[in-house]
């Protein structure tokens, strides 16, 4: 090939590989275009359900709530007194031997049952002498049975000496004689039936010593403190060294009431059965309904103060033994204030339309409802005695806006 053909054949093949190139990029193009275009349509499609779609709603309003728990009678605020809540029924449980610990059953906090086994103290002595009593009463019942033979046998030949000196053949002698065997056999009958008695009787102090290892506890309660662990000695009465004197502190958590000292000027205003409210310190926003059991008829000389029981309506688990609070006395209800029905004690500010037309918005399935009340008085400041409630409603006291009747709410309790 001359180099004119050479030229010529390269001449003709160089627009090949130069359209190839063109129609790639024509292929791309049309790709990337499609692309965006779904894209776009995606967007605009997005931007239409946006705009059809309504806006979600807002969140309900998170209201407060306080539960009436027991409405009680009306009346205003005496007097006040500080005091503590005690339990009437409390116990150290100890035992009633002197022993060594071999379990202790119970634990701070835990509740137990009437007759529930604490502790069990070691019972191999215990055991020992009920066996040994067990014995003994077996020994001398079957000394009595031997003394019994005995006793009709002697009969038997008294009988027969008898008939024999009614004959004239027998001395009197010999019949004295059969007659001091039979009264013999008799006595010493009666001796060894009062040495079984007696054995019988050991036995049961026995078993009562063995059952007297175990220790139950003498009524239902919360164990308070432990005061005894395993291989320790625990005595009845423990006067020094390193015997204890009881397994556990147990306490009748049914028994709480409060001990105020109320100060002699005032305590002609305080009569049993008044009604009350209990204010613990660590509870200030919770009043607890409660009535006057007892004013103990003997005053402190040293404080000037007379020491009044006051018993709670209701208990609560979150009453505790030792707890401090706050005791106000109120005056008993007028006749007209009973004939209203039952009263309870609100915030101020849970009650709208006053005066004319007093109004609570009360909670019921998530939902707020007005409800009409009735103002009796004010306790103190800032609180207010209404009537026409029912025990176990859900009153708003706080809410972040104003209510309306109907209304969804989110609920947050007092």
């Amino acid at each position: 090939m001359d180099k004119e053909e050479a030229l010529a054949s390269l001449s003709y093949k160089s627009p090949a590989p130069a359209r190839t190139p063109v129609k790639r990029s024509g292929a791309r193009g049309r790709l990337f275009a499609l692309i965006a275009g779904v894209l776009a349509g995606l967007a605009l499609l997005a931007l239409g359900f946006r705009w059809i779609q309504p806006p979600s709603p807002p969140l309900p309003p998170e209201v407060r709530i306080l539960e009436i728990s027991s409405p009680h009678a009306p009346g205003t605020v005496l007097l006040s007194a500080a005091g503590y809540v005690v339990a009437r029924r409390e116990t150290t449980v100890s035992s009633r031997i002197t022993g060594m610990i071999r379990a202790v059953y119970v634990q701070e906090g835990m509740a137990v049952r009437h007759h529930q086994v604490l502790a069990r103290l070691e019972s191999h002595t215990a055991t020992a002498q009920v066996a040994l009593s067990r014995r003994q009463l077996a020994a001398d019942r079957a000394q009595m049975l031997s003394v019994e033979a005995q006793l009709h046998l002697d009969r038997k030949n008294l009988a027969r000496i008898r008939a024999i000196f009614n004959e004239g053949l027998e001395s009197h002698s010999a019949l004295d004689s059969a007659e001091a065997a039979v009264a013999i056999d008799q006595a010493t009958l009666r001796e060894d039936g009062a040495n079984a008695e007696a054995a019988a009787a050991s036995l049961r102090l026995s078993r009562l010593v063995l059952r007297h290892t175990v220790i139950r506890a003498p009524f239902s309660g919360i164990v308070t403190a432990k005061y005894a662990h395993r291989g320790e000695m625990i005595s009845p009465a423990a006067v020094g060294g390193f015997t204890k004197t009881g397994i556990c502190q147990l306490v009748d958590m049914h028994s709480l009431e409060m001990d105020v000292d109320v100060n002699e000027s005032f305590i002609n205003r305080v009569k049993a059965g008044q009604p009350a409210q209990v204010g613990l310190s660590a509870y200030p926003n919770w009043k607890i309904p409660a009535r006057v059991i007892s004013v103990v008829p003997t005053a402190n000389k040293d404080k000037g103060t007379v020491k009044v029981r006051v018993a709670f309506d209701r208990l609560d688990p979150k009453i505790l033994p030792e707890m401090s609070g706050e005791v106000y006395f109120l005056s008993r209800p007028t006749e007209s204030q009973s004939l209203k029905g039952p009263a309870t004690i609100l915030p101020a500010g849970a009650v709208s339309g006053l005066p004319t037309h007093p109004t609570v918005f009360q909670v019921v399935d998530g939902r707020v409802f007005r409800t009409p009340i009735r103002i009796l008085g004010h306790p103190d400041p800032g609180r207010l005695a209404v009537t026409g409630l029912s025990r176990g409603a859900d009153l708003v006291i706080q809410s972040p806006v104003s209510l309306h009747n109907g209304e969804r709410v989110r609920v947050r309790h007092s």
